[in-house]
This record gives structure tokens, C-alpha cells and sequence, in this order.
């Protein structure tokens, strides 16, 4: 389904595109990271906690072969700087993984039960990860959003203009 490569290029888009809003949150005030925007999870700090929580419980199933238990509004770090080192560090994850996963490791198809469905799901490591980056990507686009109604320029999101990957 993905390759190797594919996985680098996804997590060193990922880390880019996490410090850039890490950085541009760091400059809001409290009332702007917290305050409830009408967003699915309210506020700019909970949707935050949102995509390290989906993150973190897909990175799980990748790694054990089955699904947490799942809620989607828990707030994993309600402390930011706790927050902030968990991203930091799963976002490094992600890049180690990439570079020293093989093709087999990514192809290997997981199969759990699912209750949402009611019904057996058998699907490859790659697939979840394309769907950790989408939902990632799915929930930023929120965020970004919300920056440009406060007048906050994210930057560029595009893929050749990530710093860290040398096309």
C-alpha cells in the first residue's frame, strides 16, 4: 500500500507541520487556545489533544495488533508542556519508524474485531498510517482555519516546501 519512503515522507511532513502550529500556539493567549471556537472539540487546545489522542491509540494498534479502548474527547495532556513533549516525541517515533521499517513490517495485515462494524476487519500497518497522517491533516485544516478568522497566517502547507525532506 506505502512504502518505506512514502512513511519518511509523511512523518518528516508531520513533524514540520506540527512544530509550525506548536510555534504559532505558543503565541495565543490563553483565551485563544482555550476558548470554545465552535469547533467539533471546541477549543484550539482540546482539538490539539484530539489528534495526539487518535495519534497515540493508532500508533498503539500499529504496534500491537489491537484496538484501545477508545473515546474520542479525552484530553491525554491537560498540562500544554506535557503536551508538547508527547507530540515531540511521537513525532519522533514516527520518523525512527520510517527509517528502519522494511516493506514486509508495513505490509503485514492486522485483524481485530470490529464493534463498530460488528464484523471482522483485516487490514495492512500501512493503512494506518495513512490514517493517522489524514486524520492529522483532517483536524490541523480546523485549527488553521481558526487561525486565519484570528488573522494568523499558518504558512505554507505543501509538501516540496517541507524543510526537512530534500527532493
Amino acid at each position: 500500500m506505502i512504502t518505506p519512503k512514502f512513511l519518511e515522507i509523511m512523518a518528516l511532513y508531520n513533524k514540520w507541520q506540527n512544530e509550525t502550529l506548536i510555534a504559532l500556539y505558543d503565541s495565543l493567549t490563553t483565551e485563544q487556545k482555550h476558548d470554545d471556537r465552535g469547533m467539533f472539540f471546541h477549543s484550539i487546545f482540546n482539538t490539539l489533544n484530539h489528534i495526539l489522542y487518535v495519534d497515540q491509540a493508532i500508533h498503539s494498534t500499529i504496534h500491537t495488533k489491537t484496538l484501545p479502548e477508545f473515546e474520542p474527547t479525552i484530553i491525554p495532556c491537560p498540562d500544554y508542556d506535557q503536551f508538547k513533549i508527547a507530540r515531540v516525541d511521537l513525532d519522533e517515533k514516527l520518523l525512527q519508524e520510517s527509517q528502519t521499517c522494511s516493506q514486509a513490517w508495513l505490509d503485514e495485515m492486522l485483524e481485530f474485531w470490529s464493534q463498530r462494524l460488528n464484523r471482522n476487519r483485516k487490514m495492512s500497518r500501512s493503512f494506518f498510517y495513512i490514517q493517522l497522517f489524514n486524520h492529522q491533516t483532517h483536524h490541523r485544516s480546523q485549527i488553521t482555519t481558526e487561525l486565519h478568522k484570528m488573522g494568523i497566517d499558518y504558512g505554507c502547507t505543501d509538501l516540496p516546501y517541507n524543510p526537512y525532506y530534500d527532493f
